[in-house]
């Protein structure tokens, strides 16, 4: 009878195996679990990744903070077309219950081919091959604004005519009131609803907790091409324009960065009741609210700085303002500050783009002065401050009294090719806030679509590196006018594909052969960008309870040397700041230019990136079990 037992025993083993794979021979495609770092190309080979997948288990390895968000992908590579395919994650379960439906956003990858992205304007940068089909687009399997989350990426088919790859990534919020410990849930993946393959997904959930509140700034100016896609207008009808904007801000918010709507393409202080009903929130925090329909980071949690509703109006040239235009400028400082101060938002850091990329001559510097000036004279001395955006390093200008930038400049934006932390950390200790913004290797990670997955990331992990306040889009939706989902380029011949773009309009996806969705669809780029953001809170949780030396030594085995360190040990020097600035406004290679192509400063081995999260993990475990 014992034995009896056992051959039962065995026989159940063996039969629960063959229920969870026994559908896997005839699947029509092969599976394999990536990072959130791996970028592969509709026909790029799918390498192992052994921090996410155990391919002998079929297990995708997960682990996470609590508050945070982690991803990952799934990999499809068919051996022909093949219709409705789906993937379906079940609730994970361990210590308690995390719901997939609340909390696991599945979507399909698009593809786009990438025509030009040889990256040869300013910093020639070394860059994944174009002429290929990369995936940037995100469409979510079902509509998240439908509150009947209709399908909308999934079911979805393969087509090998390109290529045999089929990506899904995968986006997984952990609440702040999951216990940690260990999770599991099941992945299925069917072809017209028959399961053909399964797999577990495994997710390990720390005792630390991200913070809502954000400790390094990532900020994009949105011009609002989005919203002409959708068919709103603020002008037209504020409240149809407000229900698909605030979308675009909370996708940001969950994101961990910050939009900020170019001028006219919201309310400003002459419309003060509307400018509270849309903007109020997100100064406050109610517009991510469960109420609000918003799940992540940051909930209920204001920005902590924002943009003063000024009109970004000068390019290049600040010129000789009279009394009666800078009084304009003091008049509406007044009334800005006064309105923050009456609604108690005036605890913010507030900046004001009112002058791009200005020269770097004696004059343009005496006008910057005269506006600041009068910012000062409405709002308080230090309460509005001017972004300084370059592409000269600023320490090559206060070499001269005349040009010197230090008592003006509050709020420095340098290119990253530019921005020198040696002279620029040390105005954070004055109170003044550092940024960079995009440029090339060896100095940050290039932000086009055919980048490596961990350029992106590299942003905001830099900024921690050298302890710089963060980052700065110059635009996140000035996609072609006509086909915004297949070329995210605002100009035809900029060479740099994805330059100006994070987001995408949903109102476009039937482009595309999908359902529209009246809301933003995120791309993997947006992804990377997350991931170097979160880094940073793992350093800043870290510094929390002593421990700045280990995360800073971790980072800095990750990332030598960035920013205008990367140039002394490339041999390669800033292009002077005139032919950057016109390189950058024609999206062509300047004579400036270095010969040849720098490659990054950093590691490229995207294995290197995760055993980084996990070390620092490691080292926030240490703490929270002590």
């Amino acid at each position: 009878m014992k034995s009896t037992s056992i051959i039962h025993a065995i026989l159940s083993v063996v039969l629960a195996a063959l229920g969870a794979h026994g559908a896997d021979a005839d699947a029509p495609f092969s599976v394999a679990g990536l990072g959130d770092c791996e970028k592969i190309t509709k026909d790029g080979a799918v390498p192992e990744s052994p921090h996410f997948w155990d391919a002998k288990t079929r297990c995708l390895k997960l682990h996470a903070g609590r508050n945070e968000t982690v991803a990952a992908q799934i990999m499809l590579s068919a051996k022909a077309d093949v219709s409705a395919v789906n993937v379906e994650i079940g609730d994970l379960k361990g210590p308690g219950v995390i719901s997939a439906a609340q909390n696991i956003q599945l979507s399909q990858e698009l593809y786009q081919f990438v025509a030009h992205g040889d990256w040869s304007w300013g910093p020639a940068s070394t860059m994944l091959p174009d002429k290929k089909w990369y995936p940037d687009v995100l469409a979510p399997f079902n509509d998240p604004y439908d509150p009947a989350h209709k399908p909308v990426g999934a079911p979805f088919d393969i087509k090998i005519a390109n290529g045999p790859n089929q990506g899904v990534w995968l986006d997984l919020y952990v609440p702040k009131d999951a216990k940690p410990g260990n999770y599991e849930a099941p992945i299925k993946i069917t072809v017209n609803k028959d399961v053909k393959y399964s797999a577990t997904l495994e997710l390990n959930v720390h005792a630390f907790t991200l913070p809502d509140e954000t400790h390094v700034d990532g900020y994009g100016e949105f011009y609002g091409n989005c919203y002409d896609f959708h068919g709103v207008s603020f002008k037209k009808d504020p409240d149809k324009w407000w229900a698909v904007a605030k979308r675009y801000h909370q996708m940001a918010h969950q994101h961990r960065f910050v939009i900020f709507d170019r001028m006219g393409r919201g309310p400003n202080l002459e419309q003060l009741d509307f400018y509270d009903k849309t903007y109020g929130q997100i100064l406050d925090g109610s517009l991510f609210s469960k109420e609000q329909g918003y799940t992540g980071p940051g909930a209920n949690t204001g920005v902590n700085f924002w943009g003063a509703p000024f009109a970004q109006a000068y390019d290049g040239k600040v010129p000789d303002f009279d009394d009666a235009k800078l009084k304009t400028y003091t008049d509406g400082a007044k009334a800005f500050w006064d309105h923050l101060v009456a609604k108690k938002w005036d605890h913010k850091r507030i900046l004001a783009y009112i002058i791009d990329e200005a020269g770097s001559d004696a004059q343009s510097r005496t006008n910057t002065r005269k506006l600041q000036d009068a910012l000062d004279a409405g709002a308080g001395k230090g309460k509005i401050n001017l972004i300084w955006t370059s592409h000269t390093d600023p320490a090559t200008l206060a070499a001269s009294p005349a040009t010197d930038p230090r008592g003006i400049n509050r709020w420095w934006c340098p290119n990253g090719s530019a921005c020198n932390p040696g002279f620029l950390v040390p105005r954070e200790k004055e109170g003044e806030t550092v940024w960079f913004y995009h440029s090339g290797h060896p100095c940050i990670g290039v932000h086009g679509v055919n980048a490596s997955g961990v350029e992106l990331r590299t942003w905001g992990t830099i900024c921690w590196r050298y302890k710089v306040n963060g980052s700065f889009w110059w635009a996140m939706d000035f996609c072609d006018a006509k086909t915004p989902l297949t070329r995210p380029c605002y100009k035809p011949d900029d060479t740099r594909w994805g330059n100006g773009v994070l987001f995408y309009p949903g109102a476009r996806l039937p482009d595309v052969g999908l359902p529209a969705i009246d809301g933003p669809l995120a791309s993997l780029r947006m992804k990377a960008y997350r991931r170097g953001l979160q880094d940073y809170e793992y350093g800043w949780l870290l510094k929390q309870q002593g421990k700045e030396a280990i995360a800073d030594a971790l980072v800095k085995k990750v990332i030598p040397v960035a920013l205008t360190e990367a140039l002394g040990n490339s041999g390669l020097t800033v292009n002077a700041g005139d032919e950057s600035q016109k390189a950058e406004q024609t999206g062509r290679a300047n004579t400036a230019a270095p010969k040849g192509k720098a490659g990054p400063a950093w590691s490229s081995d995207v294995n290197v990136w995760y055993q980084l999260r996990a070390d620092l993990a490691a080292e926030l475990d240490k703490v929270a079990h002590q």
